[in-house]
């Protein structure tokens, strides 16, 4: 069945019921979600700045946008931290295991205090928590939905597979991933 969503030319194969030993089993073919082609709109200086941020592997940088008691949430690895220290150390954790992460912004916009970016994320992890890492790299799709006060970010929450980012590095994941 082919799927209308964000991403592009997301196609998921039909979902089919088999018999396994007699029990039905749910079979599928899931292909990875491709990322649209980037946007001609203009990118809010906000997103820009965190973004140059997350590039330069700059954590005073990247803590100087939020509010003091701002907020950044990872739901992929359900990391939470909050403040301008937190934020500053999310990030030194982020480029201590994956020292050559990088994003490219495909989309964003900005309405009042609300921005959201669709972006690709990108790094060779030398480890994934107390997992070694294993050479290869990962190209994911991410939502980023922002929360501003003025010019700052009160709130950002990243949205992406981890499942898929295990995959592409040879990881297992779950017992439900592809």
């Amino acid at each position: 069945m082919n799927v209308s969503t964000p991403f592009r030319n997301l196609t998921l194969a039909v979902l089919t019921l088999t018999t396994l030993g007699g029990l039905p089993v749910l079979a599928q073919t899931i292909t990875a979600a491709v990322p649209p082609a980037p946007s001609e709109r203009p990118v809010p200086p906000v997103i820009e700045r965190w973004m140059d941020a997350w590039n330069r592997a700059d954590a005073a940088g990247m803590a100087a946008l939020f509010t003091e008691n701002g907020v950044y949430q990872d739901f992929a690895f359900g990391a939470r931290v909050q403040g301008r220290e937190g934020v500053a150390g999310w990030v030194e954790l982020t480029v201590q295991n994956i020292p050559d992460a990088r994003g490219r912004v495909l989309d964003a916009f900005r309405v009042g205090d609300r921005a959201a970016v669709q972006w690709v994320f990108h790094g060779t992890p030398l480890r994934m928590g107390p997992v070694e890492g294993t050479g290869k790299s990962f190209s994911v799709p991410v939502t980023s939905v922002f929360v501003l006060q003025g010019d700052r970010i009160r709130e950002v929450s990243d949205y992406y597979n981890r499942a898929e980012v295990f995959r592409q590095l040879g990881l297992p994941s779950d017992g439900f991933a592809p």
